[in-house]
């Protein structure tokens, strides 16, 4: 399966999620998850993908340098509409690319790490970055917000799933 599948896959079961949140669940401080929202947590999924997709046009990744759109945060039709975008783009991307990835580890923000990387790497990377999420995500939605349906596998690793099967 290809990376752009699973990462079409995972949007499509956030999707499906955020839909059935109101915009008070979507966005209440949650003691549970250390006074944030689930809607912050997507929201940080949502601009690490959006990131590695629009690094494929530039060449150049700097998770970093994030924007912290609060309108992905704190209004779900936003972020079903960024989703579902993604998903375009996604569908759009056909082959790997060559990036430059660079971070900062260091108190004065300077970009410490440039490493090489490729935008197939950068999409494994979002597909566990996502699933970790979801999984504290699912925590919050099984204890705060009992009606909310997931899917089988929300938030449980691929490797997980898999042990189960062959279990």
């Amino acid at each position: 399966m290809k990376l752009q599948d699973v990462s079409i896959g995972i949007l499509s079961q956030l999707i499906e999620v955020t839909e059935q949140f109101s915009r008070d669940e979507y966005t209440r401080s949650l003691d549970l998850l250390s006074t944030n929202s689930v809607g912050r947590h997507l929201r940080h999924i949502l601009e690490f993908y959006d990131l590695a997709v629009r690094a494929g046009n530039t060449g150049k990744l700097n998770y970093d340098k994030r924007e912290h759109n609060l309108l992905l945060e704190n209004e779900p039709r936003e972020a079903i509409s960024k989703m579902k975008e993604l998903i375009v783009l996604m569908g759009m991307m056909k082959e790997d690319l060559v990036l430059k990835l660079e971070a900062s580890y260091s108190p004065d923000a300077k970009n410490d790490v440039k490493i090489t990387t490729t935008f197939y790497r950068e999409l494994l990377y979002n597909v566990e970055h996502a699933v970790h999420h979801m999984a504290i995500m699912a925590i919050a939605m099984k204890v705060e917000f009992r009606h909310i349906r997931l899917s089988e596998n929300f938030g449980i690793a691929y490797s997980t799933v898999q042990h189960r099967q062959s279990a």
